[in-house]
């Protein structure tokens, strides 16, 4: 009788115990999934665009030019960059919202330009990566004025080499002081989650009012 009760008091606990550890599994599980999905809901494409569109409006002031691609053209590219860069020096832009529209302008010595502008972006795993889109009205295309492409898309007149992706869409970084502009960057996934390498990018700095 009394290992009886023994056996039946150790079977309880035991219970006990798998029940406890089964609630701090389901709890960390559940915490887990809110983890995510306040990651994800945090990265939503509205608010990347918002948060990018935002941040972007002002007026800027080009930096410099540089080449994001390895291999046998880099120092070719490099060079083309740094002279190109040089007629860029006195490069501006601006982007603005008026009736609800995004416009952008810019100048170049005598060259201005004119358009509309759009902020997307492109899901690659569970992060949406942010592009801009430019809509020419006046002037030349900002492909054309920013990374000089030709009418293939070829940036600086280079050919498409390994790491350059074909998409027409610059994408775009932006901090309160630093715009990034990057044409022809390819999205690889690596360790650390998805990346962009090679391309051409375009720094400006924003010009306080």
């Amino acid at each position: 009788m009394k290992i009886l009760i023994i056996f039946t008091i150790c079977v309880l606990v035991f219970a006990g115990c798998t029940t406890v550890e089964s609630q701090k599994m389901r709890a960390e599980r559940d915490q887990l999934l809110k983890n995510y999905e306040d990651l994800r809901e945090e990265n939503s494409e509205l608010k990347v665009k918002d948060r990018i569109t935002d941040t972007l409006l002002g007026k800027w002031k080009f930096l410099s030019l540089e080449m994001a691609e390895s291999g046998v053209t880099q120092e070719v590219a490099e060079a083309k960059a740094a002279l190109y860069a040089l007629e860029l020096r006195n490069l501006t832009l601006e982007f603005f919202e008026e009736k609800g529209i995004y416009h952008y302008r810019g100048k170049k010595g005598g060259t201005e330009v004119f358009g509309q502008w759009t902020v997307i972006t492109i899901r690659y795993g569970d992060e949406p990566f942010p592009f801009i889109r430019f809509i020419r009205r006046t002037g030349p295309e900002l492909e054309k004025l920013l990374f000089a492409a030709t009418e293939d898309g070829r940036a600086l007149g280079l050919s498409s080499a390994p790491g350059w992706d074909a998409a027409r869409d610059m994408s775009i970084s932006v901090t309160p002081d630093r715009l990034y502009l990057t044409m022809h960057g390819k999205m690889q996934s690596g360790p650390a989650g998805w990346v962009q390498s090679g391309g051409v990018r375009c720094y400006f700095e924003r010009v306080e009012k």
